[in-house]
């Protein structure tokens, strides 16, 4: 999969730091790039990650939860 949509949630398990989850919140380019909100396992928002669906795939371990 390469292409985002509003709602995706996506989960990263970290050995270190625990689960992350990834939400995207906005999409663009029809879904090629967007914005992923990260937060960690106590619903604190970490990070964000703006940029392509490829990118954001490649730069992880992210799995798709499925919906």
């Amino acid at each position: 999969m390469k292409q985002f949509s509003v709602g995706q949630k996506w989960v990263m398990w970290d050995p270190v730091y625990g689960k992350f989850f990834g939400e995207v919140v906005e999409i663009s380019d029809e879904g090629w790039s967007g914005t992923v909100v990260i937060t960690g396992d106590r619903d604190e928002i970490v990070d964000t990650f703006t940029g392509s669906a490829g990118e954001f795939q490649a730069s992880g371990e992210w799995q798709l939860i499925e919906q």
